[in-house]
C-alpha cells in the first residue's frame, strides 16, 4: 500500500513539474519580425527542420526569454 501511494506521488510529481516548465524551449510559431526594442540578436541562427526557414534566436536579457525570429527581414 505504501509503495502504492509513493509511486503515485512521484508520478503527480513529475506531471506537475511537466505542466509548469513546459513553456519554455523552442517555440515553434517563428516571427517575421524583432519581438521588441529590449531584444538581442544573438549570433545563433539554425535551419527548421520542420519548415525548412533560416531563423536567428533572440533574446530577452531581463526575462531570459528567447524568441525565433526568420533570418532575413
Amino acid at each position: 500500500m505504501i509503495g502504492l501511494v509513493l509511486w503515485l506521488v512521484v508520478l503527480l510529481a513529475v506531471v506537475l513539474v511537466w505542466v509548469f516548465f513546459r513553456q519554455g524551449g523552442y517555440k515553434r510559431d517563428a516571427l517575421s519580425a524583432p519581438p521588441g526594442p529590449d531584444w538581442v540578436r544573438t549570433e545563433e541562427r539554425f535551419v527548421d527542420p520542420t519548415s525548412g526557414e533560416t531563423l536567428d534566436v533572440w533574446f530577452h536579457p531581463r526575462t531570459g526569454e528567447r524568441a525565433y525570429v526568420r533570418a532575413g527581414r
